[in-house]
């Protein structure tokens, strides 16, 4: 596995996916603790903040997964290069992951903010 051959802007856009997913219901359930008055709109908004992941998710990174896996059945690629890729997108869920623990109360201070404006 060669780490110059890593797409980063893949590497980056997962991480910063993974840390949505990770945060999204514990920051709408903090956030019901920031705006008490606002609890129910802040809890309700964690499936908004999964269903936006699901689609960015489906639009940015399994269509590129799903390219190097057909590539590699059909003799176009590598299976290495198909390997150090899943590597790559553990690792990058792994550190989003840990970026998940820096987004968590600047997450639910904004979804205590922008309840008020789904009211």
């Amino acid at each position: 596995m060669n780490w110059r051959d890593i797409p980063l802007k893949l590497f980056f856009t997962n991480m910063l996916i993974t840390a949505i997913y990770t945060i999204g219901v514990l920051s709408a359930l903090y956030a019901a603790l920031l705006a008490p008055e606002r609890a129910t709109t802040a809890v309700m908004a964690s499936g908004l903040i999964n269903g936006i992941a699901t689609i960015l998710l489906i639009v940015f990174i399994d269509p590129k997964i799903s390219i190097l896996a057909d590539d590699v059945i059909n003799q176009k690629g590598s299976y290495i290069n198909l390997k150090s890729a899943s590597i790559m997108m553990v690792t990058s869920r792994l550190l989003g992951t840990l970026l998940a623990q820096v987004l968590f109360i600047p997450g639910a201070k904004y979804i205590a903010w922008f309840t008020q404006f789904i009211v």
